[in-house]
């Protein structure tokens, strides 16, 4: 698991950051073990877990982690509770002792947590592109539930459901909880979770113009993995959406990997003028390639953990940018022209 990659955060060497919190890589490991280590015997009811957080920190920053940490670790998506619609509410007891629920129970959860800790949570109500979700669909009724956190006075954006992993169908088509405990849903930036979370009440976007529902439906539904990397920038995409729906970046996969990309086209349709220059860096990568139509035109080249390509211009096909990683797996990073 490679969650400590915060995805949101503005990424260092040596600490992560947003906006004025931040913490570095050796705490975020030092809280990970911690609850690890919490007893199971403590893992039945919130007076305990509170207890256990407690005695992790004293900041409201190391008291959200915690919180964060154990419920993506520690409770699965009930995809059976979905599939019958069986989505009434629960206690948050409830759903710690069968460590199972739906989004409306990681969010009862974490807000019960950060209140025993002594912290100000709430809960959000809205809608999501989350599964089954396709490009274009107007959603028409409040499918989603997160969480907001006021940390050292000011309010941050959360979702521990989707920070625990997805759900998907396998291969018999029967819908399935894929355990991916991540950062990227932790300390969101208003301006990257409007892309995938839009609250029922305007205020909860944290966003001081706050967008239209009409605006989020056309919006691309762009994972946290477009702005981390530096490949978009949260602020700059945003003042081009709301003159224009029109653009479309390529298709970005998120390999929950370090990743830096600081040179690449910026729309997914290429034109014959466009020069294939690219710049990647990440620590979990051996290789590079840049193939069109499933045919390699060429490796990047490598220094250190920085990539380099630079090839005539594109001229037509399915360009996309494949990795090699160090966990022996090969996929793809980059989509054009699809």
């Amino acid at each position: 698991m490679r969650s400590l990659v915060l995805s949101i955060f503005c990424l260092t060497s040596f600490s992560y950051c947003f906006s004025q919190l931040k913490f570095t890589e050796s705490e975020v490991q030092k809280i990970a073990l911690l609850v690890k280590n919490i007893p199971k015997s403590a893992q039945h009811n919130s007076n305990s877990l509170v207890s256990e957080i407690n005695k992790m920190g004293k900041t409201e920053l190391i008291k959200t982690l915690a919180t964060y940490e154990w419920i993506t670790h520690s409770i699965a998506y009930d995809t059976k509770a979905l599939v019958k619609n069986d989505v009434q509410a629960r206690s948050a007891d409830e759903v710690i002792k069968s460590q199972t629920a739906v989004c409306s129970g990681y969010a009862t959860v974490f807000k019960a947590l950060a209140t025993g800790l002594g912290l100000e949570c709430e809960l959000i109500e809205g809608y999501a592109k989350g599964y089954g979700y396709e490009t274009g669909t107007i959603i028409e009724e409040p499918n989603h539930v997160w969480n907001k956190i006021k940390i050292d006075g000011i309010w941050y954006l959360i979702d521990a459901t989707w920070g625990a992993g997805s759900v998907s169908n396998d291969a018999s088509g029967k819908l399935s909880f894929n355990a991916a405990p991540n950062m990227d849903w932790f300390i969101l930036d208003p301006l990257v979770s409007i892309y995938s979370h839009f609250p029922v009440e305007s205020k909860n976007q944290l966003i001081e113009a706050p967008l239209t529902k009409v605006l989020f439906d056309k919006l691309p539904n762009l994972d946290p993995i477009y702005f981390s990397s530096g490949f978009l920038n949260s602020t700059e995409t945003m003042a081009v959406y709301k003159k224009s729906s029109a653009f479309l970046p390529p298709k970005l996969y998120n390999l929950n990997i370090p990743l830096k990309i600081n040179e690449a086209p910026k729309t997914i349709k290429l034109s014959k003028k466009d020069s294939l220059h690219f710049e990647i860096q990440s620590s979990e990568i051996k290789k590079l390639y840049l193939t069109i139509d499933d045919v390699v035109l060429g490796e990047f080249k490598k220094n250190g953990d920085v990539f380099t390509y630079h090839g005539a211009p594109y001229k037509s096909g399915l360009l996309e940018i494949i990795a090699d990683l160090q966990v022996e797996e090969r996929l793809v990073l980059l989509e054009y022209n699809p």
